[in-house]
């Protein structure tokens, strides 16, 4: 963790390389039980969403929507300078 970050976090080691649904939603899942545990993530809205992964359509599959969700918690923790890991 770099000087001036005021907090970090490990989730990275529960990310998936599989891109099917249940992988993916096994993966936000443990992501999400780690952030609700972690008092920095209270304000951080999306959470919820991490739980209801949607299962995907020809236009947007699963791990289109996971990524979305974690292109937002990364910006929020870049807001509140927290260093994911």
């Amino acid at each position: 963790m770099g000087r001036g970050w005021n907090h970090k976090v490990k989730i990275k080691h529960l990310f998936t390389q599989n891109e099917d649904w249940q992988s993916i939603q096994d993966s936000m899942n443990a992501i999400a039980d780690v952030l609700t545990k972690d008092a920095w993530f209270r304000t951080f809205v999306d959470l919820h969403k991490f739980r209801q992964i949607s299962e995907g359509d020809t236009i947007m599959r699963p791990v289109d929507y996971a990524n979305r969700l974690l292109d937002f918690l990364y910006n929020f923790a870049d807001d509140q300078r927290i260093w994911i890991e």
